[in-house]
């Protein structure tokens, strides 16, 4: 992050063992803080992508198409736009 301030915060410890059971194997050696912003960071990038898929006019079915155009440019080594 580009600010280190920081905050402080309670949290439910029934919640958090919850949150780090979930997490299992990854959060294992994971601080609390760690846990918590990375939870947070994941949320935040989740809803941007309903936000994007929100604006989006393409149907499921353009939508495929033009990933699978995509990756098969970029296989091939170009665009086939």
């Amino acid at each position: 992050m580009a600010d280190d301030a920081k905050t402080t915060v309670e949290v439910d410890a029934a919640l958090l063992a919850r949150l780090r059971e979930a997490s299992m194997p990854a959060s294992a050696l994971l601080t609390d803080v760690e846990l918590l912003e990375g939870a947070a960071r994941r949320q935040l990038g989740l809803e941007a992508l309903r936000e994007a898929q929100a604006m989006s006019t393409l149907t499921e079915d353009e939508a495929m198409r033009v990933a699978y155009d995509e990756l098969h440019a970029m296989r091939h080594g170009g665009s086939e736009r």
